[in-house]
């Protein structure tokens, strides 16, 4: 396996993806509201805190196959990741537990395509959509659903009850005659 560092400003013209830029405000209420903004994940990953190791891809492809090192392969350390929230780093792990290794590295491959620079853009995007998935809250139910499931909820009990009253009724009209009516 071959370790290479990135070529950065061809990354950065092959990818498609924009990140946001945060300006400070000397307000006074603005603090607070970037507070709030720094627990979620921007979308920006510093490439410098990736490792990038190329390798020759697997399956058909010819002489291509064989001389070129296209498969991407980027692994960072999940803990000591500055970029990631503490929060989403810990359900990051959850989630993608069977390609974090034991020492803590999350490990993305690519070799979807013929072109390194594209299977390094595919790996990037791989990555940024891992990292939004473990930070999207859950949806909360709207109070029309929450209605909805409580009434759903009530006719199933009772349906319950009524077959359960049903049962009874016929196991009591089964039972022998009792001792004052013989």
């Amino acid at each position: 396996m071959q370790t290479i560092a990135p070529n950065l400003s061809a990354f950065a013209a092959s990818s498609s993806t924009t990140c946001k830029v945060r300006q400070k405000s000397t307000d006074a209420a603005e603090p607070k509201e970037e507070a709030q903004t720094t627990q979620q994940f921007s979308g920006h990953i510093p490439v410098e805190e990736l490792e990038f190791s190329y390798s020759r891809s697997s399956g058909p492809g010819g002489q291509n196959v064989n001389k070129v090192s296209t498969k991407v392969e980027v692994r960072f350390h999940v803990p000591s990741a500055s970029w990631i929230p503490q929060d989403i780093k810990s359900k990051l792990i959850e989630l993608e537990h069977n390609r974090v290794t034991k020492e803590g590295y999350l490990v993305l491959t690519s070799d979807k395509t013929r072109k390194q620079m594209l299977n390094q853009a595919d790996v990037m995007d791989k990555l940024r959509s891992i990292v939004f998935k473990a930070a999207a809250k859950p949806r909360g139910l709207t109070d029309q659903e929450i209605q909805l499931r409580d009434k759903r909820l009530a006719k199933s009990k009772e349906e319950t009850l009524r077959e359960k009253r049903q049962r009874s009724m016929k196991k009591q009209s089964r039972g022998s005659p009792s001792v004052g009516s013989v």
